[in-house]
Order: structure tokens, then C-alpha cells, then sequence
């Protein structure tokens, strides 16, 4: 059952402090309609897909 109790952690604990300020910004981005649609993003780097 140990594995079970680590799934319960909160995952924002065991990530870096960078990785939390690009979470927040992405979320702050969000909210203010600063997004790129998916296809967009997908046309720009289709080569590579």
C-alpha cells in the first residue's frame, strides 16, 4: 500500500521551483487568452511530427 499512499502526494511538491513558475505562468497565460491552438502549434512543427 505504499505505493498507493505516494500517488495521494500532492505531485507540486516533488517539482522544482522552475517547474512551478512555468506551471503558473502557463496558467496565468490561460487566463488572460494568450493561448496558440493546437493546430496552429501542430502546422508550425509538423516537419518534426
Amino acid at each position: 500500500m505504499k505505493l498507493r499512499k505516494e500517488e495521494k502526494a500532492d505531485r507540486r511538491d516533488k517539482i522544482s521551483a522552475s517547474e512551478k513558475r512555468s506551471i503558473e505562468k502557463g496558467i496565468e497565460d490561460a487566463d488572460n487568452k494568450k493561448l496558440t491552438s493546437h493546430s496552429k502549434v501542430r502546422g508550425i512543427y509538423e516537419k518534426w511530427l
